[in-house]
């Protein structure tokens, strides 16, 4: 009986160190784990080599005790504890769990631990260069923990081997190293196209080939690939130099830069208004029985003083230019206000009396001078006729210029410029007298018979003709589609003055050949006659000031303000004299010669305004 409880005893503390064994170790079957199913969209990346364990050997068994079974290493292929899943196109990589390691077990005493029945994973085993204190310990009343990762939604994680665990040396036991375990191969990585979850789009389809363009290739197009117009805003109608800033300020031309030169060109049409031209007194009558002489009473102005030519224009003007690069460029202009004429005539039907009125410095028989007398033109019952005033007048002009742009930005713009200026003004003045001799009055001296017909012409004719250099600037400002421009330049120069004088008689009598005299008609006569020219320091000083409207970024329509200041200049209304001596005058009375030469050529200076309006298209590429 008391066999019997000592072998109870015995059994009884098997059973429990059994127990201990299995509550410190972690449970693990005796076959191997079933191999996990292969993953296609899984890639094993390579596995660490497990270093070489250092396992104590143990003590050799006390007598009569069992004997151990022999625990033999396996080398075992440890793989990460999280494997990467190729990302698909739309579906974010979720982030890699955090690295996981199963928590050491609590190591029983070497007398109650129990021999596994089969493999048991191992933990990390120091080297033998460690030493005995840094090897890990685990607490005896804590049991072994393990923390499993889990895969985010739609992904998974490829199973990991654990390794093989052997139970701790006894104390004071010998040491064994054993042999280094040889890294296994590891699959290359082979990739696997993986299947969209529900919902998800997966990967964009393909743009057609026809909107494909590889890299390097220009894209086809102005506007694009596709070929669509962008949409023009205010900012996209630039001033003629915000275009072409780069070029305009002397900078290089960078990649894709048009790198032409930008030119512009002006049609306008011109609605000026001039200094007019103005006559002396030409012509007068006489209401109370006189002859028309200048203070005789009854005397009446029929012809002069005053304008014959209005101050009204038409034109036009054209001006275009061209950048050069480095900022500076070229311009030029031309305008012309075509030939205007006027006349005023007067006749017999109009006017009974019709009197040419003349001072005359000749002497006069009772002493003194003549003084204020005339030339005859229409007498009742005597001549019959007509007399007339003739004016034509043109005006043109032309600059060139260097220009030099000052600054440039995406709404203004300036520039200085200097050149060349031309001004040029041709007018003439004529006086025609159309007489028939029709009978004789006492007190009227008429050289010629009755049927005589005469014929008398005095011109007058100035040409001006402005050449010097000019300095101005340009400025324009833009406000979306609208634009406002102002110019403005100053002129020094010479104008040439040009001045024709020539007058001439024609009598033809009855049964006689018409009788030429070339040496004068009344007012042009003697000393006057001929051409004469001067030179005098003039200014032409011009402004301008248009306001616009972009139609399109090349196409600008425009109307504006211009001024033109031109001074000394001479008009064929000025340059008649009105003393004369008669005894120069062709088939004149007789007179005493007076010692003058007159009438004379008086150079008289005036000054020439023109202003006006001007409507024009601009065109700029």
């Amino acid at each position: 009986m008391k066999r019997l409880r000592v072998q109870l005893v015995g059994f009884g503390c098997s059973v429990l160190a059994a127990t201990a064994v299995g509550a410190d170790d972690p449970w693990r079957s005796a076959s191997p784990p079933p191999k996990p199913a292969p993953v296609p969209a899984v890639v094993a990346p390579v596995a660490p080599v497990v270093p070489a364990a250092v396992v104590p050997v143990p003590a050799p068994p006390a007598p009569g005790a069992p004997r151990p079974a022999a625990v033999v290493p396996v080398p075992a292929q440890v793989a990460p504890e999280w494997q990467p899943i190729a990302p698909r196109v739309g579906v974010a990589t979720p982030e890699p769990p955090r690295e996981l390691r199963p928590a050491p077990a609590a190591q029983p005493p070497a007398a109650a631990r129990a021999e596994p029945s089969g493999p048991v994973a191992l933990p990390p085993i120091p080297t033998a260069a460690a030493d005995e204190t840094t090897r890990p310990r685990v607490p005896q009343d804590e049991p072994p923990r393990m923390r499993i990762p889990v895969a985010p939604p739609g992904e998974f994680f490829a199973p990991q081997p654990q390794p093989q665990m052997l139970p701790p040396d006894p104390p004071g036991a010998p040491r064994q190293v054993l042999p280094q375990p040889q890294p296994l191969p590891q699959p290359q990585p082979q990739p696997h196209p993986v299947t969209p979850a529900a919902g998800d789009p997966g990967e964009l389809p393909v743009a057609p080939a026809d909107l494909m363009v590889p890299a390097g290739v220009p894209v086809p197009g102005r506007h694009g690939t596709f070929g669509s117009k962008p949409i023009n805003i205010s900012r996209d109608f630039p001033t003629f130099f915000a275009d072409g800033v780069r070029e305009r300020a002397g900078l290089a031309a960078g990649a894709g830069f048009d790198a032409r030169n930008r030119g512009f060109v002006q049609a306008e049409y011109l609605m000026w208004w001039a200094t007019p031209l103005e006559i002396p007194l030409l012509g007068t009558t006489n209401t109370a029985g006189g002859q028309g002489f200048v203070g005789e009473p009854g005397t009446q102005q029929i012809l002069g003083p005053g304008q014959i030519i209005g101050p009204f224009r038409n034109g036009v003007r054209v001006r275009g230019g061209t950048w050069l690069g480095a900022g500076c460029g070229i311009d030029g202009s031309f305008f012309y206000l075509p030939q205007k004429s006027a006349e005023i005539v007067r006749t017999s039907d109009q006017f009974p009396i019709i009197t040419r009125p003349v001072f005359s410095p000749n002497p006069a028989p009772g002493g003194g001078v003549i003084g204020n007398t005339g030339e005859a033109v229409t007498v009742p019952g005597v001549l019959t006729g007509s007399l007339s005033a003739r004016a034509e007048s043109v005006i043109y002009g032309f600059d060139a210029n260097l220009r030099k742009c000052l600054h440039t930005c995406c709404d203004w713009h300036a520039e200085w410029f200097v050149g060349y200026r031309n001004v040029s003004m041709e007018e003439s003045l004529s006086i025609t007298e159309n007489i028939n001799v029709v009978g004789t009055a006492p007190g009227v001296a008429v050289p010629d018979p009755p049927g005589t017909v005469v014929f008398v012409r005095d011109t007058f004719a100035t040409n001006n003709y402005f050449h010097g250099a000019q300095i101005g600037g340009l400025y324009e400002r833009q406000f979306g589609r609208f634009t406002m421009s102002g110019r403005a330049s100053v002129g020094l120069g010479v104008t040439r003055q040009e001045v024709n004088i020539d007058g001439f008689q024609v009598r033809t009598r009855p049964g006689m050949p018409p009788m030429s005299f070339t040496g004068g008609g009344l007012l042009a006569a003697g000393p006057n006659i001929g051409n004469f020219t001067n030179n005098e320091f003039s200014v032409v000083s011009e402004l301008t000031v248009n306001v616009g409207y972009r139609v399109t970024p090349a196409l600008r329509v425009y109307a504006g303000y211009n001024f033109l200041y031109w001074s000394n200049v001479v008009r064929p209304g000025d340059q008649i004299d009105g003393v004369v001596d008669l005894t120069f005058v062709p088939n004149g009375p007789p007179a005493t010669p007076s010692g003058l030469n007159r009438p004379a050529v008086p150079f008289k200076q005036s000054d020439m305004f023109i202003s006006g309006v001007q409507f024009g298209a601009e065109f700029r590429w």
